[in-house]
């Protein structure tokens, strides 16, 4: 049968709402077959597709409103199953080619190719099968209810089995690619993709839980939360543990603040870093000397740096402020100078004798010598500063000074022949301070002002003797005070006392502060039995009230030699030594000349 034959009898049997021919099985293994049976689907596509298309033609011409209005619904059905039908044939045709089926890879390329017409409209019904909730499958059912009344109606070729076929495997696909999930939504903002509300409240639970540790009370998550169902692949579902942790930060459970450190001890903490810097400025403030100041620092490591706490904790920045403002005692050392004494030591440094004897348990009170250490309590701030400064002032510059050798002096002594002048310079130095002491100079540029001039001194050859004056007085015997320098009550009347009276047992030896001569030696009134000696730098010492002396008028003395045996002739109510200093013939506190 020729091919324009076929296509009339197909015309002629939709016309007739019948179809006479027999059904062609395209690719069919049944033997004797007809001349004009096609050999294979492509053969097929090509004699049916012009009757199919006649037909389509034909169901276009105007027809009764009546017969229209009833056949509209099936209609309209039918197209929509066929837009269906194209959307899986592709489906078909890809999971034909993946799997290697070659037949029904062409079949579904067929099935392709019959709905080509209907191209627009099956993609659309495709989009809207991704996204089938309960509401669309029933649609679906409703539809394919019609599509079998067409059918029923109107028989179709065995392509349109195929396309059919296509469809379920699609909603096969469909169900086992999708599954029911929840949009889990925090005050209208989307925040994770959930298979079921409890894994949604799971998640929340886990959120006040870490709040609750962290704060210390109780933590209720405030933010109005939403489950919305839909459908969704496996992959799409979020990762519980990370939405936690999102939701967590979102709470504001921890807060970031700032911590102050001393030496490595934490004192406390502030909202702002600046407050903490504008305190130490303040206290600092204090130490540092009115000068242009380059630069301070603390001599202890202070630092401020960042730290998380929880968001309800408090701050008392006055209470570190007070920490570090505050005084605290330290020990520290006083080097003993020139003309120091044990108790003009103490006073000096606003203490009691025996304050600083408890200190030093091992140091001989009157046997002190220059440069010997001694331990002092001493109260220095919390925060030592230690400030540099640039300063630039008027400084005097010593006169030289050149020696001419002599006989006539001792060793060690010195006499000016000519006095010089002193000079004058400005000074620019940068200069160092430790709590608004000193610490070092470093001189950075100097301009003569005015020369200086030299002075001339003759300096001693002889040997000094022993008995030569050292300068400096040791107590001439050891004992209790019972009377000071100064006014006193006595034997009731006020009386100006002019030395220190030393308790000590009868006939205890007295010795000579330092090395002198002696100019009295014998009774002398009140004194009782007197021994004055006068010292190479004029100064005289007196020892009285003694029940014997030991030396003459005349005599050369050295330092620590026994001139007397204490008593207590004169006005004395009791055995003891009064010592007395006189410069310039002017009794002056002995306190102030004993080492």
């Amino acid at each position: 049968m020729k091919p324009n034959q076929d296509s009339r009898r197909e015309k002629k049997a939709a016309e007739d709402g019948r179809n006479d021919a027999k059904e062609v099985i395209p690719g069919g293994a049944q033997e004797g077959r007809n001349p004009g049976q096609p050999r294979s689907w492509k053969q097929y596509i090509e004699q049916t597709m012009p009757a199919q298309g006649q037909a389509v033609q034909d169901a276009a011409r105007p027809e009764p409103k009546a017969r229209r209005r009833k056949e509209r619904g099936p209609v309209e059905a039918g197209r929509t199953a066929a837009g269906k039908m194209e959307g899986a044939g592709k489906v078909l045709a890809a999971k034909a080619q993946e799997g290697g089926r070659a037949a029904a890879a062409k079949a579904g390329e067929a099935a392709r190719r019959a709905g080509k017409s209907a191209l627009a409209a099956a993609e659309a019904a495709w989009e809207k099968v991704s996204l089938l909730t309960a509401e669309g499958w029933d649609r679906a059912g409703r539809a394919t209810a019609q599509l079998r009344n067409v059918v029923a109606r109107h028989p179709i070729s065995p392509l349109l089995y195929v396309t059919v076929l296509a469809v379920g495997i699609g909603a096969w696909a469909f169900n086992g690619t999708y599954a029911r999930a929840y949009v889990m939504e925090a005050d209208g903002e989307e925040v994770a993709l959930v298979a079921n509300e409890d894994e949604g409240k799971a998640i929340l639970s886990g959120v006040e839980s870490r709040a609750s540790d962290v704060l210390g009370e109780d933590f209720s998550y405030g933010a109005k939360v939403t489950f919305t169902p839909v459908y969704a692949t496996p992959e799409a579902f979020s990762d519980t543990a990370e939405v936690e942790d999102t939701l967590f930060e979102g709470v504001g459970a921890y807060m970031e603040a700032y911590a102050i450190s001393v030496d490595g001890v934490e004192l406390g903490f502030a909202p702002d870093k600046d407050e903490l810097y504008r305190m130490l400025d303040e206290i600092a403030q204090p130490y540092i000397p009115q000068a242009d100041s380059i630069s301070y620092e603390f001599v202890e490591d202070v630092q401020v740096y960042p730290v998380t706490l929880p968001a309800n904790s408090q701050f008392d920045v006055e209470a570190i402020r007070t920490t570090l403002s505050e005084l605290r005692v330290e020990q520290s050392v006083y080097v003993v100078e020139k003309g120091d004494t044990f108790n003009a030591i103490a006073y000096s440094l606003d203490m009691w004798p025996y304050e600083l004897s408890v200190l030093n348990p091992d140091i001989i009170v009157d046997k002190l010598w220059v440069g010997q250490e001694l331990i002092i309590q001493e109260a220095v701030p919390f925060l030592s500063v230690k400030a540099v400064t640039d300063e630039t002032y008027e400084d005097v510059v010593p006169s030289p000074v050149e020696y001419i050798e002599t006989a006539e002096l001792y060793v060690g002594d010195t006499k000016v022949k000519e006095q010089g002048e002193d000079g004058l310079e400005l000074v620019n130095a940068h200069v160092t301070y430790v709590n608004g002491v000193e610490v070092e100079r470093e001189v950075l540029a100097t301009e003569t002002l005015k020369e200086a001039t030299t002075t001339y001194s003759y300096t001693g050859t002889t040997p000094r003797p022993v008995t030569a004056s050292n300068g400096y007085y040791i107590w001439p015997v050891r004992g209790r005070i019972t009377s000071n320098f100064g006014g006193r009550n006595l034997w009731g009347r006020y009386d100006f006392h002019l030395g220190l009276d030393i308790a000590c047992p009868m006939g205890t030896s007295i010795k000579a502060a330092d090395g002198g001569t002696v100019i009295k030696a014998g009774w002398s009134g009140s004194y009782g039995n007197l021994v004055a000696i006068k010292h190479d730098n004029g100064t005289v010492t007196y020892y009285a009230h003694n029940s014997s002396v030991l030396v003459s008028v005349g005599q050369k003395v050295y330092q620590g030699q026994i001139i007397a045996k204490a008593g207590m002739t004169g006005n004395a109510s009791g055995p003891h030594c009064h010592f007395e200093v006189r410069v310039n013939g002017t009794s002056v506190n002995p306190r102030n000349y004993l080492s």
